[in-house]
C-alpha cells in the first residue's frame, strides 16, 4: 500500500493519467497520520504541477476515462479500448490486438 504514491509519481512523469480514489492507502507515506481522499488529490495536483503537467478538470476526466460511454457488445467494448478480442470457438493461443490510433 506504500506503493501507490511512488506509482503514481513515475506515472505522473510518463505523462500518464493517474487517478485516486477512496480504494487507495489512506496513510502517509510515513504511516504516521492516516489521509483522507480530499488530501491524497490534492497531493496528486500539487504533484503534477511541480512535474508540470497539467490537471484535468470535471468534463475531461470523463472524457478521458469515458464515462458516460456505452458499447452494444463486449467486442465493441474491447475493440473501441485497444484490447484484444475474445477468443473464438475453437481458437487457442493467446490473441494480441494492437492500440487503435
Amino acid at each position: 500500500m506504500l506503493n501507490v504514491l511512488p506509482l503514481n509519481m513515475m506515472a505522473i512523469a510518463l505523462g500518464l493519467h493517474v487517478r485516486c480514489g477512496i480504494e487507495d492507502n489512506i496513510w502517509t507515506q510515513r504511516r504516521d497520520r492516516k489521509m483522507g481522499t480530499v488530501e491524497q488529490i490534492e497531493q496528486l495536483v500539487r504533484m503534477s504541477r511541480e512535474f508540470g503537467r497539467d490537471v484535468a478538470n470535471a468534463k475531461e476526466a470523463r472524457e478521458i476515462y469515458k464515462i458516460g460511454t456505452f458499447y452494444d457488445s463486449a467486442d465493441e467494448t474491447l475493440a473501441e479500448n485497444g484490447f484484444a478480442a475474445n477468443r473464438r470457438p475453437g481458437q487457442v493461443g493467446f490473441t494480441r490486438h494492437g492500440a487503435r490510433r
